[in-house]
Parts: C-alpha cells; sequence; structure tokens
C-alpha cells in the first residue's frame, strides 16, 4: 500500500509516515511533521528554529485490522529567533501531554453510551480511569448541548405536548420527575422531587420551561401534577395518560376475581388464579386457546362475567370514540353500566373516574399517551441497574439526558 493512503487510512493529513511495523499484535507508525516550521505561540512569529528531538512520545491512535495503533510523535524542540522562547511541536492529532490521540478519544463517549465504563475500558484496552475521565468531560459538555437543542425544539414547536411522570431513585423515598416533549420525541429535563412545591420551586429557576407553551399535558391522575400543570400552563389541555386509567379499570377486574375464587372449590380456585393475566387481556388479542379458557372462567360466577364485560366496553369507548362530544355521552353510559354492579372495588373506581371526567374524556380531544414516558423511565431504570447508581446528581442528569435523546448526540471525529 501506498504511503498516501496510508496516511487517508489513518487520517494524519499533518504527518509523513516514514516506517509501519508491527509487533506482537501491535502496530506502530513512525512519523514526521510534513510541516519543516512551526510558529511561536507566544509571539506568533514564524521564523523558528528546530534544536533537535529530545525524545518520541508513544501516542495510542485508532484500531486497525483488530489491532491497537501506536504512533511514534517525536518531540522536535523549537527556538524563536524573535522573543527567543524555548517550545516542543505541538500536533493538531493529540494534545500536549496526552497519550491518545483526539481521534482515540472521541471513540470512547460512544462506547460508554448505553455501556459501563468497566466495559468500556475491556473492550477499548485502555485504563478504566481514563475512560471515566474522558467520558465525564465530554458528558458535561454534550448533555448541556443535547439539553438546549431540544428546549429549543420545544420553544419552537407551534403544537407542543408535554408528558410528565415521576420515576423512582429509591422506590418509595426518592423519585424524580420527568418532563417530555412526546411530539418531539425528547427528554427535556430531570426535576428533583415531585412534590409540588418542588416543582414550582425547579421552575422558578428555569425561564426556558416557564417559557414553553404546551397546547395539551399527558400525565397521569396524580393531584400534584393536575394543580401545578393549571398554574403553570392554564391554556393547555390536562389529558389523563390512558394506560394509568385504564389500570384503575383492571384492578378493579382483579378485586372482584379476588373476591368470587373465596367463594370456589379448591379447583375451580386454582384454575381462576392460574390464569388471571387472561382477564386482563384485551379480548381482540386472546389467541384460541386463551378464549376457550376465558369462556370457562367467566361461568365461575355473573359478576365475574359483568365486570368483564365492562372493562372490554371501557377499552372499545377508548378505541372508536371518534369525537369529544360523542366520547363524553358514551363515558356516561360506560358509568351508568358500572353503576348496575353491586361491587366495592367497582365503585371506588367509579369514584375516580367520575372526579377526573373531564381529564379522562379530553383525552378524545388530543389523542396522546405517555407510553414513550414509560419506555424512557424503564430506560433510566436500567441505567440505574447497569450503573449501580451513581453518588454524583450532575452526573447522573447528565447520563439520563444523553441516553434518554441518544439521536440527538454528536460524537466528535
Amino acid at each position: 500500500m501506498h504511503s498516501h493512503s496510508i496516511k487517508d487510512l489513518w487520517d494524519l493529513p499533518e504527518l509523513k509516515i516514514i516506517a509501519t511495523t508491527k509487533i506482537n499484535h501491535q502496530i506502530f507508525i513512525d512519523v514526521m511533521p510534513i510541516k519543516s516550521k512551526q510558529a511561536c505561540p507566544i509571539c506568533a512569529f514564524e521564523n523558528t528554529t528546530r534544536r533537535g528531538i529530545g525524545y518520541v512520545r508513544k501516542v495510542r491512535h485508532l484500531e486497525a485490522f483488530g489491532c491497537p495503533v501506536y504512533l511514534n510523535l517525536p518531540a522536535i524542540r523549537m527556538s524563536c529567533t524573535a522573543c527567543f522562547a524555548h517550545f516542543v511541536w505541538a500536533y493538531e492529532c493529540v494534545a500536549p501531554k496526552k497519550r491518545y490521540t483526539k481521534a482515540f478519544e472521541a471513540t470512547l463517549p460512544k462506547q460508554a453510551i448505553g455501556a459501563t465504563i468497566t466495559h468500556t475500558s475491556r473492550v477499548a484496552n485502555t485504563p478504566a480511569t481514563t475512560v471515566a475521565r474522558i467520558v465525564r468531560s465530554w458528558k458535561m459538555e454534550e448533555a448541556t448541548r443535547v439539553q438546549k437543542t431540544c428546549q429549543k425544539k420545544a420553544l419552537a414547536c407551534h403544537n407542543l405536548v408535554l408528558g410528565i411522570d415521576d420515576f423512582a431513585i429509591r422506590k418509595g423515598h426518592t423519585y424524580n420527575t420527568g418532563l417530555h416533549d412526546l411530539r418531539g420525541g425528547t427528554f427535556l429535563d430531570v426535576i428533583p422531587g415531585r412534590r409540588i412545591e418542588e416543582l414550582h420551586a425547579y421552575f422558578n429557576t428555569q425561564s426556558t420551561l416557564c417559557a414553553l407553551k404546551p397546547v395539551a399535558i399527558v400525565m397521569d391522575l396524580a393531584k400534584a401534577y393536575h394543580t401545578f400543570a393549571k398554574k403553570m400552563y392554564p391554556a393547555a389541555i390536562r389529558i389523563a395518560d390512558r394506560y394509568h386509567v385504564n389500570r384503575y379499570v383492571t384492578e378493579a377486574l382483579q378485586a372482584v376475581r379476588k373476591s368470587v375464587q373465596k367463594q370456589l372449590t379448591p379447583f375451580s380456585k386454582k384454575d381462576l388464579k392460574q390464569h388471571f393475566r387472561i382477564l386482563g387481556k384485551r379480548r381482540d388479542q386472546l389467541k384460541n386457546d386463551e378464549k376457550n379458557i376465558l369462556h370457562r372462567l367467566l361461568q365461575y360466577a355473573e359478576i365475574l362475567h359483568q365486570v368483564y364485560s365492562w372493562k372490554e366496553a371501557f377499552i372499545e369507548w377508548y378505541d372508536c370514540s371518534s369525537t369529544y362530544e360523542l366520547a363524553k355521552k358514551g363515558f356516561g353510559r360506560w358509568l351508568a353500566q358500572g353503576t348496575t354492579i353491586k361491587h366495592p372495588a367497582v365503585e371506588s373506581c367509579l369514584l375516580t373516574m367520575r372526579n377526573w371526567q373531564e381529564e379522562i374524556c379530553n383525552y378524545h380531544q388530543l389523542r396522546f399517551t405517555n407510553a414513550a414516558v414509560e419506555g424512557k423511565n424503564n430506560l433510566i431504570k436500567a441505567l440505574q441497574r447497569r450503573h449501580f447508581f451513581t453518588r454524583n446528581p450532575q452526573h447522573y442528569k447528565e447520563t439520563i439526558l444523553l441516553e434518554c435523546n441518544a439521536e440527538w448526540i454528536q460524537y466528535g471525529s
């Protein structure tokens, strides 16, 4: 292979390749600068003089042909004839006093996203401390840039739809709140806490988030989120997330199932308990053998058949209501259907549905759910397990913003 082709292969435009050797599955490249002179870093005078080579730097470069590549860079001593300063030749491909080229360092963050520092260190054959230092330095800059890009995109959106949901740092003790752009598919910010006073305290310091003008906000039935959204974005439609609303109906169905189980024979009780998941599935998603099992289960008690039909009618209401006006009428009929079922679990569910009737029906004004938000929450859970959490809150937030907005990351060349 010609020398200029080798130079193009390793992307070294400023260097001239003198020799290439392979020793013990490692490639060593002897190079020299193409230019004969370099401007003085102090006075910028270009008429400098070479004073020989003090030593040779061994610098790690990009891998090639399955082997690690090292550049043998001569440390050329220079002196300026104008200011009489002495300095060492500065290479563009590597920073001063560094053992890795800029191109090699730029590959480490891409390997670290979605993995651990230990795994990246093993794959890159680089010390973990070096990988951690490079990746953390990159995350500080890139997370800020990605967050500003996503928030700027949300500000420019005329039909912005926000999604709000909490995720656990320590389940049952500490929580954070995620703010999402559902239309753009981006994660806008991590808000510490989930109580209304914590939300207000954080938003008071974030002028960009206060300037957002969403047409709708999707969230669960947490009263704090609805109170906060009503005060912060009064013009936005508040939509109760379909997944969380449907879960109330499913939990009522399972509560009825448990009460029915207590009155059955041991064999029937075991049969009903064993196939409880079939009751929670949509009828149109059941397989043929599951339909046969469902038919057998519903014959154990009339009230179980009534609650199951009530649950299916709710799914049909979500799917088939074509307009907001028809949805409100259909929702009233569904509530009336539920009142005929005399069971405490169903009555408790109906009470919740009546209290949140407006927010539930608003789904039919703008059909958005927090499905993407739940996906990001699962990604955050996996991140926390993979990293065994992290003690640095800022580093934790930067990692979340980058991994949840992976398509917006720009890796160095």
